[in-house]
């Protein structure tokens, strides 16, 4: 089975119909239905995340997409020690922009054993260079 993270980026799509990588998002996701099995995975952070920016958009998706996420992913609490170390990999991330929440889903991506990661964030591209993990665009 095929394990893919997904960013905020990709999950707010879902939920706003104007956002510009909505027409993407979907297809991944039609490409993945057709590949066979596969586990959408997400942070708690991410999430919570996600939530702040459909409020911002169209308060009314917010309850749905919640559910739509707590029903079709396995949502991952950023536990203690990944927070630290998200932390101190932000810290030193000092030429790049990546957020703690993005060094949190890297870590998340990589103990839960994930292949991908979808984002629209170019963020991530440094992110998961050097790792195993797939870049979904």
């Amino acid at each position: 089975m095929i394990r893919i993270l997904v960013d905020a980026s990709a999950l707010v799509p879902l939920e706003v119909g104007r956002d510009q990588w909505r027409a993407r998002v979907l297809a991944i996701l039609r490409e993945l239905t057709k590949a066979g099995r596969f586990e959408l995975v997400t942070t708690s952070w991410t999430l919570y995340e996600a939530l702040a920016i459909v409020q911002r958009r169209d308060r009314s998706r917010v309850a749905h997409l919640f559910a739509r996420a707590s029903n079709l992913m396995h949502v991952v609490r950023v536990g203690p020690a990944a927070e630290a170390e998200a932390l101190r990999r932000f810290l030193t991330w000092a030429d790049k922009t990546a957020s703690i929440v993005d060094h949190a889903n890297l870590l998340v991506a990589l103990e839960t054993g994930c292949d991908a990661v979808i984002s629209f964030d170019d963020d991530f591209r440094p992110l998961v260079a050097g790792t195993a993990l797939r870049l979904v665009r």
